[in-house]
C-alpha cells in the first residue's frame, strides 16, 4: 500500500517539489535577465547620440555586455511564447506520462530544461526568431508539471494529508521565485545577465540527477478515461473557471511584479529581485496554513471549507487589488508592499479550487489537471499581452488599471466556482482501475 510508509511518501514529496520548483525557476529567470538584456544603455557601444547606429547584441562583445533593442509586441512573444508551448506540449508530454511513467518523463524533461537554459544567452545572440523558438520549445518540456503532480497527489497522499500534499506541490510556482528572483537579481548585477541563467541551469541538473536516482514510479496501469463524463461535469468547469481567475493574477507576480517595481516604482534591480520574492514566500507560508487547517477544521463540512478558503483567496485578493489601484503612498516601498497583499491572498487556494479537483476527480485527477495546464498556458499567454497593452509605459496609473482588471476577474470566477464547486467523488470515479504499481525507492 502507499501510505504504509511515511518516510517514503514525505521523500517523494519533497523530491517532486524541489524538481518542479527548479525547473519552473528556469523559466522565470528569463524574465529576470530579460530586463538587463534589453537594457541598451549599459552598453559600451550606447551613444546618446540619437543618429548612432549600432549593433548590441554583436558577436564580437563579451556575452554579458550584449544588448538587445527589442520592440514591446517581441518581448510580449519572448514572454508569451513560453505558454505557448506549454500550450503545445500538454497533450503529447501526458500521453507520454501514461505511457513511461513519471520517473523517465520527468528525468528528460529535466535534462531538455537544463541544456535550454544554459544555451539561452547564445541563442539570444543568434536573433529574436531564433529566440522566440527556444521559448516555445522551453514551454513544451515543462508542460508536463500539473498531470505528474496530480498523480503524485493521488496515489502517494492519505486523505488525512492531502491538503499537505497539495499546499507543497501546488506551492512549487512560489518556491521557484522565492528561489529565482532573489538569486537571479543578486548574480545579475554582479556578474551580468547569462550567469542568471547559467546558475540556474546548475541547480535543474543537481535536481535532475537526484530524481533520476532516488524516485521510482512504475507505468500507470492502463484504464478507460471517460472523457466525455469528465467535460461535462459542472464541479469540474468550476474548477477549470476558478483556475482562469487564479493564473491571470498569477501572471504578475511571476512576470510583472519585477518589472513593476522597477519601472514603476523605479527600485534598482538587486532591491527588486529580492522584494519580488517576498509575495512567494508569503503565499508558501499561507498556503502550508490553510492546508493544515483545512484538514483539521472540523467544525464546516469538505464543501464549506472549499468555498471558504477560495472565497478567501480570490474576493480577498479582489478587495486588496482595489485597494492598490487606488491607494498610491509617498513611499515606493510602502506601495511596494501594498501590492503584495493581493498576491499573499491567493496562498489561500490549496485548500479550494486545488483539493475540489482531487477530490473530485480522483484517479482521473491527472486528466483534469493536464487540461488546468492548457487554461494554465492560455491565460498566462493572454496575459502576457493584457498588462504592455494596459501598462506600456509601465507607469503607476496605467497599473491601477490592470489591478482592477484583476479583480473583476477574480470575483466572477470565484462566484462560478462557489455556487458549482463540489468535493464528492464524481459517478465517473468508480469506474476502471485507478491502480498504480509502486516500485521501491
Amino acid at each position: 500500500m502507499a501510505f504504509q510508509c511515511d518516510g517514503v511518501r514525505f521523500f517523494v514529496l519533497i523530491i517532486a517539489t524541489l524538481c518542479f520548483s527548479l525547473f519552473m525557476a528556469d523559466g522565470a529567470a528569463f524574465y529576470s535577465s530579460l530586463i538587463l538584456m534589453k537594457d541598451v544603455k549599459t552598453s559600451p557601444l550606447y551613444s546618446n547620440d540619437s543618429a548612432a547606429v549600432a549593433d548590441y547584441g554583436s558577436w564580437n562583445l563579451p556575452l554579458a555586455e550584449r544588448r538587445f533593442d527589442y520592440s514591446i509586441v517581441e518581448e510580449s512573444w519572448l514572454i508569451g511564447g513560453l505558454f505557448v508551448g506549454v500550450l503545445s506540449g500538454v497533450w503529447p508530454l501526458t500521453l507520454l506520462l501514461h505511457r513511461h511513467g513519471p520517473h523517465r518523463l520527468l528525468t528528460g524533461i529535466g535534462v531538455s530544461v537544463t541544456l535550454l537554459t544554459a544555451i539561452a544567452p547564445f541563442v539570444a545572440s543568434a536573433g529574436f526568431p531564433y529566440l522566440v523558438l527556444h521559448r516555445i520549445l522551453h514551454g513544451f518540456v515543462l508542460s508536463n508539471v500539473s498531470p505528474i503532480l496530480g498523480i503524485i497527489i493521488a496515489k502517494w497522499s492519505a486523505s488525512s494529508e492531502m491538503g499537505l500534499f497539495l499546499a507543497f506541490l501546488t506551492g512549487h510556482l512560489q518556491i521557484s521565485m522565492i528561489i529565482s528572483t532573489p538569486l537571479a537579481g543578486s548574480i545579475g548585477s554582479r556578474c551580468g545577465w547569462p550567469s542568471m541563467l547559467f546558475s540556474h541551469a546548475f541547480l535543474s541538473g543537481v535536481v535532475t540527477v537526484a530524481w533520476a536516482i532516488f524516485f521510482r514510479l512504475a507505468s500507470p496501469k492502463r484504464s478507460k478515461t471517460p472523457y466525455k463524463k469528465i467535460f461535462t461535469s459542472i464541479p469540474i468547469w468550476a474548477v477549470w473557471v476558478a483556475t482562469f481567475g487564479n493564473y491571470i493574477v498569477s501572471q504578475f507576480s511571476i512576470t510583472f511584479f519585477y518589472m513593476f517595481l522597477v519601472s514603476a516604482l523605479d527600485i534598482d534591480v538587486e532591491t527588486s529581485g529580492f522584494l519580488s520574492a517576498i509575495p512567494f514566500a508569503i503565499q508558501i507560508v499561507v498556503k502550508f496554513a490553510a492546508g493544515f487547517i483545512s484538514n483539521r477544521m472540523d467544525l464546516l463540512s469538505e464543501l464549506s471549507k472549499c468555498r471558504f478558503f477560495n472565497s478567501l483567496a480570490f474576493y480577498g485578493a479582489a478587495f486588496f487589488f482595489v485597494v492598490v489601484a487606488f491607494v498610491h503612498p509617498e513611499d515606493k516601498l510602502i506601495c511596494a508592499l501594498l501590492a503584495m497583499v493581493p498576491q499573499a491572498m491567493i496562498g489561500f487556494n490549496p485548500g479550494g479550487f486545488n483539493k475540489s479537483s482531487v477530490l473530485v476527480a480522483r484517479q482521473h485527477s491527472p486528466t483534469v489537471l493536464a487540461v488546468t495546464q492548457v487554461i494554465l498556458c492560455v491565460t498566462l499567454f493572454s496575459g502576457s499581452f493584457l498588462v504592455p497593452f494596459l501598462a506600456p509605459s509601465g507607469t503607476l496609473q496605467e497599473y491601477s488599471a490592470v489591478f482592477l482588471v484583476y479583480a473583476a476577474v477574480l470575483f466572477l470566477t470565484n462566484t462560478f466556482f462557489v455556487v458549482f464547486c463540489s468535493v464528492e467523488p464524481a459517478e465517473w470515479t468508480a469506474e476502471g482501475d485507478d491502480s498504480l504499481a509502486k516500485e521501491a525507492i
